[in-house]
């Protein structure tokens, strides 16, 4: 029984010194969770301009909530983004003998632009264009659905990400 102890207790100090030095490890190579970004000083309130059901903006402000305040009320805000213009549509790369479609590719653009509460424009309207393809098959119309669903809501947050690594370059110059 005392033995058993003894190895639980060892057991216990070697995943403490594991979790030590993988924290260390993390701390020292610079890790930063994904979406903190720093902002310029003198604009961390943020007011997001654009759709409430935008699933671009939400990822925005879940984002921001690691490196800013995402207030709710213009006024309270140091700068705004703007959110000027979201577009997917889809395009056919490929159909086979038959005239169907084989290969299709979802574009994703969204116009943006920031500015500081006053009025002085950061950042003038940039639009970033996104694209992905895949395979269309006929037989997997579920499926079909489903991957191209997917591929709209990561082309979004992959745009939400660019987007907050723009930001971010903002505070380097």
């Amino acid at each position: 029984m005392l033995k058993q102890r003894v190895n639980t207790s060892l057991h216990q100090r070697v995943r403490l010194v594991f979790l030590c030095v993988l924290c260390a490890s993390l701390v020292s190579c610079g890790f930063k969770l994904r979406g903190a970004v720093d902002l310029p000083v003198g604009l961390q309130k943020i007011f997001i301009v654009g759709s409430v059901s935008s699933d671009l903006v939400r990822d925005l402000k879940g984002s921001l909530q690691y490196s800013a305040t995402v207030v709710k009320q213009q006024a309270d805000a140091d700068a705004i983004l703007n959110i000027v213009q979201e577009k997917s549509t889809n395009r056919t790369l490929s159909v086979d003998s038959n005239g169907r479609i084989r290969e299709a590719e979802l574009q994703y653009s969204v116009t943006y632009n920031f500015k500081k509460s006053n009025g002085d424009t950061v950042l003038d309207d940039e639009t970033l264009r996104l694209a992905r393809d895949y395979i269309n098959d006929e037989n997997d119309v579920i499926g079909r659905t489903n991957e191209s669903t997917i591929i709209t809501r990561d082309l979004k947050r992959d745009a939400a990400q660019q987007i907050l690594r723009r930001l971010h370059a903002l505070s380097n110059n």
